[in-house]
């Protein structure tokens, strides 16, 4: 019986400004914002077989419009499969542009011996790939990532939802760890799902524990076993 149980638990990770932090602080000051608007520029110009100068003044209308959600505005206005998007623009080594928490390796695996993991990210999957080869944790997330090119959410809950649904568990059985309080806190406890907010400076009244690092992820996920909050 306690097998079975073990086997329910679930750890769903947020990618970025999670497992690991981005260099820059933020994506909006990352180098990894700068790659992605320059080859969005290229791409663009490509597809539209327009000018370098136009590509651009496209780019920010869409932006004007859209905000970050440039694949949907390319979309709707010159009807760009956001696929193919994704898998030209965002298909950015990690090296340089991530940096990796000490002993992350490690803690995943005795972490792994009670729990089964998924990842989450609002992120396309050929950035995600990049990212977990860069981190060097690829194994531990096969088969469960569920990645943002389609219309499953983490803002919406239906991305944390289909984990649940997928991995057969029930949302109480779910710990989600992120460092959104609105895409990944609020929705998932809406689910009934356990939360850890992890930010250096901020807490969040909506997450059950508050952690600086992800390194210490390991402690708090042992309070939630002496609860038996999960079965």
């Amino acid at each position: 019986m306690a097998k079975k149980t073990k086997k329910r638990k679930v750890i769903i990770f947020d990618l970025d400004g999670t497992l690991y932090a981005l260099r820059g602080g933020s994506y909006a000051k990352s180098p990894l914002r700068k790659c992605v608007l320059q080859n969005t520029e290229k791409f663009i110009a490509v597809r539209l077989s327009t000018s370098a100068s136009n590509a651009r003044s496209i780019l920010r209308g869409i932006q004007k419009k859209y905000g970050e959600q440039i694949s949907i505005g390319l979309e709707k206005e010159f009807s760009i499969n956001r696929y193919d998007y994704f898998n030209t623009v965002w298909d950015i080594p990690a090296n340089g542009i991530v940096k990796k928490s000490p002993r992350l390796t490690e803690m995943l695996n005795a972490l792994r011996k009670q729990y089964r993991f998924a990842l989450v990210s609002d992120a396309p999957r050929v950035w995600i790939r990049n990212v977990l080869k860069e981190l060097g944790i690829q194994s531990f997330f096969s088969g469960r990532i569920f990645s943002g090119e389609g219309n499953r959410r983490k803002g919406l809950g239906t991305a944390f939802r289909e984990v649940a649904r997928i991995l057969k568990t029930n949302t109480r059985n779910c710990i989600v760890v992120g460092d959104q309080e609105r895409t990944d806190m609020v929705p998932a406890k809406k689910l009934g799902m356990h939360t850890i907010f992890i930010h250096r400076t901020r807490h969040s009244p909506v997450a059950d524990f508050r952690i600086r690092h992800i390194r210490e992820l390991s402690s708090v996920i042992a309070k939630f076993s002496k609860k038996e909050t999960l079965k």
